[in-house]
Order: C-alpha cells, then sequence, then structure tokens
C-alpha cells in the first residue's frame, strides 16, 4: 500500500493521462482472503489506482501440498505475468523491502549458497516463473538483423523492487503519515508456517547472533551484490571485445579463444564470460555458475609452462570444441544431441484444431531456444488426409530416411545442402515441425515432417510466415512462424549473427523452388 501510495503520488507528479494499476491477488488459502482483496481494490480506488483481482486456480492442486510457498509463488507471478501482457505492461513494480531483503539473504545462508546467491533479492530482472508465457518471458518485441532474415526476440516484462533500501518499519511509519490503510496477512506471523516465517520471528525479536541480523546480512548483500557488478562489467567488457558469430539457424556460435584478454580478467571474470557465451546457444533456463566456474579454465587457462592441451566438454547441455587445428583460433559451442528425456519433452503440440478465417496458434517456446507458432485456413479438416495434430520436435534420423525416400533426386539434392548447415550430428538439435496422423481415423501412424523452420524449408502446402499482422483468406495454404529467443549479442564488425531464412517449398509432384521472401 506505501508503493501504491507513492506510485499514485509520482503519476499524478508526471501528469499521466491512464492511471497505474495494481493488481491484487487472491491465493484462496485462507478464510476471508476473497473479501480482504476487494476491500484493497476499494483502497487502491481512493489512491486513483485502477485495481483488478487475480484469483488463483488451484484445481487438480492440492492445497497442503509440498512446497506449498514456491508453488503458491509460481503460481502468483503466471497470473500477474499473464494481466501484464494483456494490459500492455512491461514493468511491475513489487514492494519487497529490507526485512525481506535479510530474509532472504539468511534463508541462502541456510541452504547452503555461500556464492552469488547472497547478493539476495534482485532491483529488477525478468519474471523468471513465467518462463514460456510469450510476450513475458522475454519475448513480445522482436528485432530483426537484417531484411529477410530470422528475427530475435526482445521485450517482456520485467520485476522492479524500488523499496529495498527501506525498512517495513519504515514505510509502515509513512502509511501513518501519509493516512494510507495497509493489511496483514495474519499466516505471516505464525513462526511454524513457513521457513521464511520462522526467520522472520526470530530476527523480529533479536534471538539470532549479530553477525545474523538486519543488518549485518543488509551489508552482506551490498558488499557481494557490488563485488559482482564489478565482475559482470569486466566480463561484459571481454565479451564485446570477443570476435564471434551466432547462427541462429542451426543454434551454433563460434568464437576466438585466442581472444586476448585484459590483465585484469580473473577465473571469477572467465567464468562470467562463459556463461555469456554459453547463454547463446543452451537449453537450460539458466547456465550454472558452479558448472561454467569449473571449465572456464579449460578454454582460458592460467599462464604455465608447456603446451596447454584443449579438449571438447560438456556443460549445461552444450558441446565445447576447441579448433581442430594448430592455425584455427575458433572454438565452437553447439547444442548437445537430445537425450531420450529431451526428446519426450520437447515434442510440443502447436495447434490442434482451426478456428474461423486463418488464426495462429501461440506461440510456444521450443526447447528453450526457439519460439514457433503455425496458421491454418478455416477448412484445413475438410480436405483429405489433413485429419492431424501438428507438432514440434527434435529432427530424427528416420525423418530424413523417410523424406529421401518420398522425394525425387532434385529434391533430395536440395535437402541434403540444407541438411549440411548443422554439420555432423547438429542436425538432430535443430526443431522439425510434424503431422501426427489421427489412429482412430487415419491408415498411417509415421509422422510427416512438413517444415523444417530454422533452415526455412517446408513441403507444398506450408510456407514462412512473410511477416506483418493482417491475413487473406485468399492466400490459402498453411503458414509457419519462427523467432531465436532473446540473446545478448548485436550484429556489429566483431559479432556477426546468421540468420537469413530461404522460403523453400518441397512438393512431390512439382521441381523444388526457392523463394526469398
Amino acid at each position: 500500500m506505501a508503493l501504491a501510495s507513492l506510485c499514485s503520488a509520482n503519476a499524478a507528479l508526471a501528469g499521466l493521462s491512464t492511471p497505474p494499476t495494481g493488481f491484487i491477488v487472491d491465493h484462496r488459502l485462507r478464510h476471508g482472503s476473497t473479501v480482504e482483496a476487494y476491500e484493497v481494490a476499494e483502497e487502491l480506488r481512493k489512491l486513483r489506482i485502477e485495481p483488478r483481482v487475480l484469483t488463483l486456480d488451484w484445481e487438480h492442486r492440492c492445497s497442503m501440498i509440498d512446497h506449498l510457498e514456491n508453488t503458491a509463488r509460481k503460481l502468483r507471478y503466471r497470473a500477474i505475468g499473464r494481466a501484464c501482457q494483456e494490459h500492455g505492461i512491461d514493468t511491475l513494480l513489487v514492494a519487497h523491502h529490507a526485512d525481506d531483503q535479510a530474509e532472504t539473504v539468511l534463508m541462502r545462508i541456510v541452504g547452503k549458497y555461500f556464492g552469488t546467491g547472497l547478493r539476495g533479492i534482485a532491483t529488477r530482472r525478468p519474471i523468471l516463473e513465467c518462463s514460456g508465457i510469450w510476450g513475458v518471458n522475454d519475448s513480445g518485441s522482436p528485432r530483426k538483423v537484417e531484411d529477410g532474415q530470422m528475427m530475435i526476440e526482445s521485450g517482456g516484462v520485467d520485476v522492479v523492487r524500488p523499496l529495498l533500501d527501506f525498512t517495513k518499519a519504515e514505510l509502515i511509519d509513512y502509511c501513518k503519515t501519509s493516512k494510507v490503510r495497509w493489511f496483514e496477512d495474519k499466516t505471516n506471523a505464525d513462526p511454524t508456517f513457513t521457513r521464511r516465517n520462522t526467520i522472520r520471528h526470530l530476527q523480529k525479536n533479536k534471538l539470532l547472533p549479530v553477525a545474523l541480523q538486519c543488518e549485518r546480512l543488509l551489508a552482506l548483500s551490498t558488499n557481494v551484490t557490488e563485488r559482482e557488478t564489478q565482475v559482470e562489467l569486466a566480463a561484459q567488457n571481454e565479451f564485446d571485445r570477443l570476435s564471434m558469430s551466432l547462427d541462429v539457424r542451426t543454434g551454433v556460435t563460434t568464437f576466438d579463444g585466442n581472444h586476448e584478454q585484459s590483465g585484469s580478467t580473473g577465473r571469477r571474470v572467465k567464468t562470467a564470460l562463459l556463461r555469456k557465451l554459453l547463454s547463446l546457444v543452451t537449453p537450460a533456463t539458466e547456465v550454472k555458475l558452479q558448472d561454467a566456474y569449473n571449465t572456464a579454465e579449460m578454454i582460458w587457462p592460467e599462464a604455465r609452462s608447456g603446451e596447454n592441451k584443449r579438449v571438447s566438454f560438456q556443460t549445461a547441455s552444450v558441446n565445447v570444441v576447441p579448433p581442430t587445428t594448430p592455425n584455427n583460433r575458433l572454438w565452437t559451442m553447439s547444442r548437445q544431441v537430445p537425450t531420450q528425456k529431451d526428446v519426450a519433452l520437447q515434442c510440443i503440440t502447436l495447434c490442434d484444431s482451426a478456428g474461423p478465417g486463418l488464426r495462429f496458434s501461440t506461440w510456444r517456446l521450443w526447447d528453450n531456444r526457439y519460439w514457433i507458432r503455425i496458421c491454418r485456413p478455416e477448412n484445413v479438416h475438410a480436405s483429405p488426409g489433413h485429419d492431424l495434430e501438428i507438432c514440434v520436435r527434435f529432427l530424427r534420423e528416420d525423418d530424413i530416411a523417410q523424406l529421401m525416400k518420398s522425394l525425387d533426386q532434385p529434391q533430395r539434392s536440395q535437402l541434403r545442402r540444407f541438411l549440411a548447415l548443422p554439420a555432423g550430428n547438429a542436425r538432430f538439435t535443430i526443431p522439425a515441425i510434424v503431422a501426427k496422423a489421427n489412429p482412430a481415423t487415419s491408415e498411417s501412424h509415421t509422422d510427416e515432417v512438413i517444415a523444417l523452420p530454422s533452415l526455412g524449408w517446408s513441403m507444398s502446402g506450408w510456407t514462412r510466415w512473410p511477416g506483418g499482422d493482417a491475413l487473406s483468406v485468399a492466400t490459402g495454404g498453411s503458414f509457419y512462424d519462427i523467432r531465436y529467443k532473446k540473446v545478448d549479442i548485436v550484429q556489429d564488425v566483431l559479432h556477426q549473427v546468421h540468420a537469413s531464412l530461404p522460403d523453400v517449398r518441397t512438393s512431390r509432384n512439382e521441381p523444388a523452388s526457392i523463394i526469398i521472401a
């Protein structure tokens, strides 16, 4: 409520024509929560803030499940993230304060996180709980590298915490002085309800050693944050000076392993630099610090006598391969060949029914690397052989064999040229859009590959979406659309991004054709 009051006052000073929006989450985990949510809404209206109550859906979930606090947090942020997307909001302010920060640092200590985790709550970050939600999770405002190329996602919703420097007592004093009514969740005072409640009880009653009291924990958080900020700045400087390329069509990056680093580059900076490079191609949501710390020296070893033997290694589901010849300076990173578990998890249904007219399916994040959607005309199911479920999954060896069997010689040669772009087994890490026959209505039980979207290849009747928002039903056929995940790389002299996508449509009965859209 203190944050709401401050937002209202600043909106008035700025002369904003549209009032701020206030989201109130009703978890429905305690008696009276719904009544309280609407009381909060009324108080927000008094502050000239437009309220919206969001009710969490606990269907198929038991309120007494393990890890209730974490589950509620994830559901809460996903509900808020979707609401931000609906309202066109890209910045979400939340009112975590200094007491919350101290609690978080102590919880990290209890959990034995003694590294960067001791920074505590970040002042600004994406909504990590909204992974896979387009328009919220690092997406929604794609950028072009050049015309005719696959776009790279950007945008999303950020969480900002402007009150981390203020204690809860200071915010209560502000509310009292400003005559702002606030609300207390009684379960927060129960020291047995959650681990955080226990820590809050111990801190409030000064039952912890001096070294673990709020002031000391906040000082620790500040020191670690300042130290890690310097490391990140140094790593970004090295990244900006590093010669590299990223091919978003295959998800492969190369970089100069002999890059001359600054004299002050220590192991922590090398670790941060490696995490930045791995983030360009990894399917992991986050590159673990320990994984990068243990492997950074394999690329940039400390000066030592004798020859430094550089070998391939895997980390964060990425193959890291050293130069293959003495005169070659380039290291290569690519997504490692998927495991059986990866294959099962990354078979995602894109669309199983068509709406009126031409309508896109929801953007789906596939393998945490590509955003993919499709569009089919209204009458697609009326055509023979189109009672199909459309999915995206990893390209398989039997897919290639099936295509080679069904295509004529020129078309096979053309497909081979495209499949040579991802070298070796890397071809089995790219997405394939396939039509799965319905066993109840179709005699065929074989998946039919209809597009290799990251390479710009598709069967007749399917076309890469050329851009724009309006579609004419008269165009006919079906479309696919693909974008690469948000990455921290901008095309310049040292950083090359390869993303050109020809529109190649192959028919079993027609000559192969290449159309550059």
